[in-house]
């Protein structure tokens, strides 16, 4: 019984000084996708950036008139945020379809609003 009860403490106090330790908050990202040919549903990716090290932490939408906002959780000084016209829907940008991304400094828990424009370059490698 008390190895049974050590155990469970155990796995209790590793995932509170997990969640503990995290430096992640809470960040406000907005603002616009534009494009002149871009039809149906743009796909956003939002990567952490932390130094060189750039990861991906959430993915959404934009609204039909190309704005969005949302709530990401980011440890970083830095946000990028990519867009895609995601034509075929397979969740990435794929040959011939429009995508764009940049990149905002985080302060204060929000960036200022930013807008993305779409070209028909070669897809980004995969993160």
């Amino acid at each position: 019984m008390l190895s049974k009860f050590i155990s469970i403490f155990t796995v209790l106090s590793a995932a509170a000084l997990a969640l503990g330790c995290s430096s992640s908050r809470d960040v406000e990202v907005k603002g616009q996708v534009s494009s002149a040919s871009a039809q149906g549903q743009i796909l956003l990716e939002f990567f952490d950036v932390d130094g060189a090290d750039k990861t991906s932490v959430h993915t959404a939408k934009a609204d039909a008139d190309g704005s969005f906002k949302a709530t990401v959780a980011l440890s970083g000084d830095e946000v990028l945020v990519r867009a895609i016209a995601d034509a075929d829907a397979d969740g990435a940008c794929s040959q011939g379809e429009l995508w764009g991304e940049t990149s905002a400094k985080i302060q204060d828990d929000a960036v200022e609003p930013i807008t993305l424009v779409l070209g028909a370059e070669a897809c980004p490698k995969a993160e």
